[in-house]
């Protein structure tokens, strides 16, 4: 049932976001499509499936994420970075409700959008509804909107070392690393 739900939102997001890309927060919409399309833990993967990577993402944020991939596979990390939700941030969530996606003005080409969601109310939390509960940066890459870089928490004014690329990007870094100093030996 959850991989027909997927692959429902990925052809839906894939038509969408090909056909409309024309303002900042369809990239978003998109992605939330498939946030709200899963039940029970997400994969991360499922946010980072290739059609998404080539469709709502920018061309750095997917190669990131898919160097980020290679090395928690390499490294044999179990996902310890690319296996967790990085969108709702939960590994029980509630039917999403109230779910608000706001495009903030664009500064330096890159449009913040906020995105608030309840997906904590039904285990009786606060889901606090005045504060985003991710803000992503979209940018126009060729002839669309795209999604750059999000935060899920810690967001600071955008601050670069707190948002998910840049985890996804310390992971790679990592790998990296390990080769260098011989920490990592391929069996």
């Amino acid at each position: 049932m959850r991989k027909a739900v997927f692959l429902t939102a990925t052809l839906l997001v894939a038509s969408v976001t090909s056909a409309f890309a024309n303002e900042p927060r369809d990239p978003v919409v998109a992605l939330m499509a498939v946030a709200d399309g899963i039940e029970g833990n997400s994969e991360a993967s499922d946010y980072f499936d290739e059609v998404l990577l080539t469709s709502i993402y920018s061309a750095s944020f997917a190669q990131v994420y898919r160097m980020a991939v290679l090395g928690d596979q390499l490294l044999d990390l179990q996902g310890e970075m690319t296996g967790q939700d990085e969108v709702v941030v939960s590994q029980d969530p509630c039917e999403m409700k109230d779910l608000k996606i706001v495009p903030r003005p664009a500064k330096d080409k890159v449009t913040p959008v906020d995105v608030y969601f309840d997906v904590s109310s039904c285990w009786g939390n606060d889901p606090h509804l005045d504060q985003p509960s991710l803000t992503v940066h979209v940018v126009s890459e060729n002839g669309r909107y795209v999604i750059d870089n999000f935060w899920n928490s810690d967001y600071d004014g955008g601050r670069l070392e707190t948002s998910v690329k840049a985890k996804f990007a310390a992971l790679a870094k990592r790998y990296v690393d390990d080769m260098l100093t011989s920490r990592f030996s391929p069996e």
